[in-house]
């Protein structure tokens, strides 16, 4: 099998990995313009090229070659099309679905849906949950904070063809107690020293977590200096272990204490005051990684509100059953609505504000911090999947560029997920996870919506036929590979 000159300077390449006649299955991708994250300017952009994958790994991924192959491979015609590496979302939670009833200490609405059998629901669609994500584009997930059921979660994904790769933390470290989401095994935990932190990280550490997460929320009246020394034992007890610190921290004061005890991971941006010096010497100095999550607090009002409205991709590729829930407010008997939302219904507002975190964006990318794309999707109004799009074109209206926010979503997600160096570009010896657009990413950020075909461990899935999947009687867990 060989391949027409794409290029002037074209060379005969036999493929060492594949002369072998080894018996992975081999893919070509042939005609499509790589997307290079990690790069700048025209490095960024290679037109007419040649990927061959086998097995889970890109063996060849450039321009200028002519191929020959053994008979077997499979060949997409990808002329006129993109190909960039598998999106990562660096924040999400499995726990929680994304609809009405998933945060009962936001809005109470057991007495609709009672939590339990939210949460039981959750647990059962995990499959479908996962494909969601595939058909969204998005090859890496991080769960930053759950139940120790998380832990199982991961080892679901792992066992799946047709899903994510996983990161996940366990438990969160927190400073208040949240006893509406205790079902016997709490996301939250209140943990009120340094010596119970320690103890605490101990008990997660048999699990393996990527990451120890504290939720540090301070209120007024608090002793912050006493809650960084909390978060801090927690951080030096994971790093002990060879484990990464994720932190929730939203006031400066907060995030400056957080990168003083040592954050690798900040899961939000600061929203109450403008970044200092301060702030951008200690993230340098950590090297963290900054999750703006942009727009979850919005999907908190909208969806509260009655005035959220699915887009155009997550009417196509959200999970069918949490779109039906988001439509429940309306049919809702008004006795049964909780106070708060009764009350937003009738007056729409907003629950805090982005702007100064938008703003910020841009001077904390010139100060050489590396920005991760994260949803905080399963929080209500912020569905898995499709909700990346909201949070990439809030990203691109914040400042960054195309190329930018493609690059928090791919060579610096890899980060988060614990794969640098393994996913996160398109090249050889990475990994094959890998997605295939009918639109030019570099021209506007929702072109990254238009999925062809996505590529996880070198297994091509056909994004509709993952959703019919879903909308089919029976959703079974096994993978929904293309034609």
């Amino acid at each position: 099998m060989s391949f027409p000159k794409p290029a002037v300077l074209a060379a005969i390449v036999l493929v060492p990995a594949l002369a072998a006649a080894q018996p992975a299955p081999v893919t070509v991708i042939n005609g499509a313009t790589i997307i290079h994250p990690s790069r700048t300017g025209e490095a960024a952009v290679e037109p007419h090229a040649t990927m061959v994958i086998a097995g889970d790994r890109i063996q060849l991924a450039r321009a200028g070659v002519t191929l020959e192959l053994p008979q077997g491979a499979k060949v997409i015609d990808a002329r006129g099309k993109w190909v960039i590496p598998g999106l990562i979302d660096s924040h999400v939670h499995f726990f929680q679905s994304g609809n009405l009833y998933t945060r009962p200490d936001a809005a109470d609405f057991n007495a609709v849906v009672p939590y339990a059998e939210e949460v039981a629901r959750n647990k059962a669609r995990l499959d479908a949950t996962f494909k969601v994500w595939l058909a969204s584009g998005v090859t890496g997930v991080v769960d930053v904070g759950g139940p120790f059921w998380n832990f199982d979660v991961r080892d679901r994904a792992l066992a799946s063809p047709a899903a994510p790769r996983m990161a996940v933390a366990g438990p969160l470290i927190s400073m208040i107690d949240r006893p509406q989401l205790d079902l016997g095994d709490p996301p939250i935990v209140k943990i009120a020293s340094p010596d119970a932190a320690r103890e605490f990280v101990a008990r997660q550490l048999p699990r393996n977590p990527d990451f120890i997460k504290v939720w540090f929320i301070h209120q007024p009246g608090d002793d912050l200096a006493a809650q960084e020394a909390i978060v801090k034992a927690a951080g030096d007890a994971a790093h002990a272990a060879g484990k990464r610190l994720a932190v929730h921290a939203t006031e400066l004061v907060v995030a400056k204490a957080a990168l003083r005890a040592g954050a690798d991971l900040l899961v939000h941006a600061v929203f109450d005051a403008p970044v200092d010096e301060e702030f951008l010497a200690l993230a340098k100095h950590n090297r963290v990684l900054y999750c703006p999550t942009l727009y979850v607090m919005d999907g908190y009002a909208e969806a509260l509100s009655n005035t959220w409205k699915a887009t155009a991709i997550e009417a196509a590729r959200a999970d069918p059953e949490i779109l039906a829930a988001m439509d429940d407010l309306g049919e809702i008997e008004p006795a049964k609505l909780p106070p708060r939302v009764a009350a937003l219904m009738q007056k729409p507002q907003r629950f805090g504000s982005p702007e100064i975190a938008m703003k910020d964006l841009r001077r904390i990318a010139d100060a050489g911090i590396d920005i991760v794309m994260g949803t905080d999707a399963g929080n209500i109004g912020t569905l898995h999947g499709p909700s990346i799009h909201r949070e990439m074109r809030r990203m691109a209206d914040a400042g960054l560029t195309p190329l930018e926010v493609l690059r928090s979503a791919t060579t610096n997600g890899a980060r988060t997920l614990g794969l640098a160096g393994e996913a996160g570009e398109v090249q050889a010896g990475m990994l094959a996870d890998l997605v295939i657009l009918d639109a030019d990413p570099l021209a506007d950020v929702g072109n990254l919506a238009k999925v062809h075909r996505v590529i996880k461990g070198g297994v091509v899935f056909d994004p509709v036929a993952l959703m019919n999947a879903l909308r089919a009687p029976a959703t079974g867990s096994g993978p929904a590979p293309s034609n």
